[in-house]
């Protein structure tokens, strides 16, 4: 937690609005009550586990903080996770941060990537990431990108933000190869 400190990242980490705060942190102690937003996880013996929407759910729905152990890039090397997200970058792998929801994730971790590479698979997303201060750390939150009917795949860019860096830049910054995404 002490190395997770927004004035470091080479991004410009923009803090949550007051309002947009109370509602994150209302959504948190909704899910520590028991109150969870309508989704849930599904399987399927060819692509695995994602998640779908059990309602119609409006533009801007809070899904998930994106949540796990929390590692430097450097570490993560080592890690055999499909699923590792961005939480800070310093430009230095020693001191940027990767969220690893292997151990201590939450449903966050099944939403589906799309093949970034693909216009028909890009028009499939249908959540987005933001990274965001919050009380002086970084934090990812996932929300709809646009309304989402019930049954719907939750899918979203793993890659977003990264567009315009070199091979080396994306090497370096957790860059996922999604050509072999649907």
């Amino acid at each position: 937690k002490e190395m997770n400190d927004s004035a470091i990242d080479v991004d410009t980490i923009r803090p949550l609005s007051k309002r947009n705060a109370e509602i994150f942190r209302a959504f948190k102690n909704n899910l520590k009550a028991g109150a969870f937003p309508p989704i849930k996880v599904v399987h399927d013996e060819h692509f695995g586990f994602s998640v779908e929407a059990m309602v119609v759910m409006p533009p801007h729905t809070l899904i998930a903080e994106y949540v796990g152990e929390v590692v430097t890039m450097e570490q993560s090397d080592e890690i055999r996770s499909d699923s590792l997200m961005v939480l800070l970058n310093t430009g230095k792998r020693e001191s940027s941060l990767i969220i690893d929801p292997t151990r201590g994730g939450n449903i966050a971790r099944f939403l589906s990537g799309i093949n970034n590479r693909s216009l028909v698979s890009r028009r499939k997303a249908n959540v987005r990431s933001l990274r965001f201060d919050l009380d002086g750390h970084v934090r990812v939150a996932l929300f709809t990108s646009r309304r989402v009917e019930p049954g719907e795949k939750l899918q979203y860019d793993y890659n977003a933000g990264v567009k315009g860096k070199s091979l080396e830049e994306l090497a370096e910054s957790g860059f996922y190869d999604t050509s072999n995404f649907f």
